[in-house]
């Protein structure tokens, strides 16, 4: 449910994207108006700028993901379409892009649920589960060979303002002017 969920979001942004490119084919070409909106997006793209459009419904909502270049926000589209059609195609990934969805939260309440129905027979209840987080020792998701065989592995999490100390086993100051790091995959799962 979770994956379709996803899926359905990227399609509505994939449509709409693709709907105003093509207006603005035409408009470009003279066949039809070139709309207040047509002009912002062509704007935008001039300036390597997402479109508001595309990050946005007409009421302000967020529509998409939000970067600041056009060059980011398009390779995030490709990163997106590649996990979920590798999911699709090929089954579960070893590791999760947990960043690379629109409802990560959704990921992670999945994950509980499959926990507890795994517990069943010992009375696990959903609302008594807790996250439990491990950092594995890879560093990026290639290396992740297997799936565990509970919980997810996730990755894409940077930190800000500090760094991980494999040696030490936690949280360390960062390396001047270094502001955003990235951590470790991440083991989670669910504990009662």
């Amino acid at each position: 449910i979770f994956l379709f969920q996803e899926i359905q979001r990227l399609q509505n942004v994939i449509s709409k994207v693709r709907f105003i490119l093509t207006q603005l084919q035409l408009a470009i070409k003279g066949e039809v108006v070139m709309t207040a909106e047509l002009q912002e997006t062509l704007d935008s793209m001039f300036d390597a700028k997402v479109p508001h459009f595309w990050e946005n419904t007409l009421t302000g909502d967020e529509f998409s993901w939000r970067l600041p270049t056009l060059g980011l926000w398009f390779s995030s589209l490709l990163n997106r379409d590649d996990q979920y059609r590798t999911w699709l195609n090929n089954g579960r990934p070893n590791s999760f892009w947990l960043t690379g969805f629109f409802n990560p939260n959704g990921c992670l309440t999945a994950m509980k649920q499959e926990v507890t129905r795994k517990h069943k027979a010992e009375k696990w209840a959903l609302d008594d589960v807790v996250y439990h987080t491990e950092v594995m020792p890879f560093e990026r998701a290639e290396q992740v060979k297997n799936p565990p065989t509970e919980g997810i592995y996730i990755h894409g999490l940077f930190l800000d303002g500090a760094a991980f100390s494999r040696q030490e086993g936690h949280l360390i100051e960062s390396q001047p002017k270094t502001l955003f790091v990235s951590l470790p995959i991440l083991f989670v799962t669910g504990n009662a």
